[in-house]
C-alpha cells in the first residue's frame, strides 16, 4: 500500500477522507504535534494548530500548509500550490532554516509536497558532496591475524591465543570509508528511498548511493548521532549530515528516537512568520537595528527566589536606543471597513505591557495580508494616566516575501505625523 499524502492548512478546520489506519496514525503524532495542537473528530475533522510541514508516520503522510487566504474562491490545488510557494519563499528569504539552504524554487517544486522537496535538496546535496570529495577516515581495528601488523596487543593475545603461536591480537589504523559519518549518509538515504514516492528522487537517492557502496546501513541513534566530531578535515561533510540529523533525528518540536518509521519537518509558523519580520526591520540600515526576542526580567522577589521576564519578539533602536517594540501575529485580524475588527484584546495587553518594561512609547502588533486587497495601517493611542502609547497595527503581504521591498513597506509604515495617512482610534486598556 503506497503512503498518502494529506493536506492540511494550519489552523483551519477541514474534512479528510481517511481510513481507520490513517486516523491511527494521525492520531499517534499527538505526543509529537501537542494534545492542544492535533483534533481529529469521528467524522474526519483534522485541525491542525502552531506548526507547518510535514510528519510522516507508518504509510500516513500529513502535510500541513500555512493559510494565507480567507475565503478567495480558490479551488484546493490552487490554494495549495500557492501556499506551498509563499513556505518555501518564506523559508529561503528569512533563512530561518539555513541547513536545507533552499534556491529559488521552480513551479514545478510547488506541485510536489514538502516532504518529496526536502528529499530531492537532501539527495542533490550528497550528489554534489561524494562527487567532489571522498569521505575516508582513519579507523582503529583489532583483530587476531595470521600477519603481523600495526601493534601486537600482549594481553589480548595471551587471553586468545594462549597456545597458537601462528594468530596474534593486533590494532592498526586503516584509512576506510566504512566510518560513522558515510555510515549514517547511506542509512539517511536507504530510508528515504523507501519513504519517497517520487521516481526521480528514487533515481537520485540511487546514485548517491554508489558514492557509499563501502559503507554499512546502521540503526540510527541518538547515540550515533553525537558520536561524530567534525575537523577541518571532514567539514566539507557537515551541511550534508546536519540534513540527515534533521530528518531522523533533531526533530522538531521534540525528538521521536527509536521509531524510524516516523519522520518530520514541523516549524512553528509564528516563529517563522516573526524571523521573517525581523529580518525586515533589521533591513531599514542607517542608524538602525533589530534584535529578536530579547528578554528582560521584570518581576522579582526581594530574596530573589521568584522572577519573571518577557521576551518581545523584535525590539528596533536607534542610536541604541529602543524606539518600537513589534509583535508578530500570524492570524487575520479582519480588516473591514477601515478598521481592524479581530485584534485581540490580549494581544493589545501584552504590547502595551511591552511598552512600559521598556519604556518606549510606540509599539506594533503586525499581521500577514489575508485579503487580495492590502489593508490600510491603523494608529491607536493606548492610553493611561502617565502618557499615552502610540499602537500601529498593519499587515505584510508575504505572498512574494522580498526584503528590500517589505523592508520599505515597513519604514513607511512607521513615519508618524499629525497628518499621517492612518486611521486613528482610541482604546482604553483599562
Amino acid at each position: 500500500m503506497e503512503q498518502s499524502v494529506i493536506t492540511v492548512f494550519e489552523d483551519r478546520r477541514q474534512k479528510c477522507e481517511l481510513t481507520p489506519g490513517q486516523m491511527n496514525d494521525i492520531l499517534a503524532l499527538r505526543h509529537i504535534l501537542g494534545e492542544n495542537r492535533l483534533s481529529l473528530s469521528w467524522d474526519g475533522v483534522l485541525h491542525v494548530r502552531h506548526f507547518v510541514g510535514f510528519i510522516s508516520k507508518g504509510k500516513t503522510r500529513l502535510q500541513i500548509l500555512p493559510k494565507i487566504y480567507e475565503n478567495t474562491g480558490l479551488s484546493d490545488e490552487a490554494e495549495q500550490q500557492e501556499a506551498m510557494g509563499v513556505m518555501l519563499k518564506l523559508l529561503r528569504v528569512s533563512e530561518f532554516n539555513k541547513i536545507l539552504g533552499l534556491t529559488e524554487q521552480s513551479s514545478k517544486a510547488e506541485q510536489m509536497d514538502i516532504m518529496e522537496i526536502f528529499i530531492s535538496i537532501y539527495a542533490d546535496k550528497v550528489f554534489q558532496v561524494y562527487s567532489r570529495q571522498m569521505n575516508r577516515e582513519y579507523i582503529t581495528i583489532s583483530e587476531n591475524s595470521t600477519f603481523i601488523k600495526g601493534r601486537i596487543d600482549f594481553a589480548a593475545n595471551l587471553r586468545t591465543n594462549p597456545i597458537r603461536r601462528d594468530r596474534h591480537m593486533v590494532s592498526y589504523q586503516s584509512y576506510e570509508h566504512d566510518n560513522v559519518i558515510n555510515n549514517i549518509i547511506k542509512s539517511v538515504c536507504i530510508k528515504l528511498i523507501k519513504l519517497t514516492k517520487e521516481p526521480n528522487n528514487k533515481k537520485k537517492l540511487k546514485i548517491a548511493l554508489l558514492f557509499l557502496d563501502d559503507a554499512r546501513e546502521v540503526g540510527l541513534t541518538k547515540d550515533l548521532f553525537d558520536a561524530v566530531k567534525f575537523t577541518r578535515l571532514n567539514m566539507s561533510f557537515k551541511p550534508v549530515f546536519d540534513m540527515a540529523k534533521m530528518f531522523f533525528y533533531n526533530l522538531t518540536p521534540q525528538s521521536y528516537q527509536g521509531d524510524d518509521t516516523v519522520c518530520s519537518f514541523l516549524i512553528p509558523l509564528n516563529e517563522l512568520f516573526e524571523f521573517y519580520l525581523f529580518k525586515l526591520f533589521d533591513a531599514f540600515g542607517e542608524e538602525y537595528k533589530a534584535s529578536y526576542q530579547n528578554s528582560r526580567a521584570f518581576a522579582r522577589s526581594q530574596k530573589a527566589d521568584f522572577s519573571k521576564t518577557v521576551r518581545p519578539d523584535i525590539l528596533v533602536k536607534h542610536l541604541d536606543q529602543t524606539i518600537l517594540i513589534a509583535d508578530a501575529k500570524y492570524k487575520n485580524p479582519g480588516y473591514q471597513n477601515g478598521k481592524y475588527v479581530h485584534v485581540s484584546q490580549a494581544d493589545i495587553y501584552q504590547v502595551f505591557a511591552y511598552a512600559k518594561i521598556y519604556g518606549v512609547d510606540t509599539v506594533a502588533l503586525i499581521y500577514p495580508q489575508f485579503d487580495k486587497v492590502a489593508s490600510a495601517t491603523m494608529l491607536v493611542d493606548l492610553k493611561d494616566y502617565h502618557m499615552n502609547t502610540k499602537l500601529v497595527i498593519g499587515c505584510i503581504d508575504i505572498k512574494n516575501p522580498d526584503i528590500e521591498k517589505d523592508s520599505a513597506v515597513l519604514r513607511k509604515m512607521f513615519r508618524f505625523s499629525e497628518n499621517a495617512r492612518t486611521d486613528t482610534c482610541v482604546t482604553d486598556p483599562g
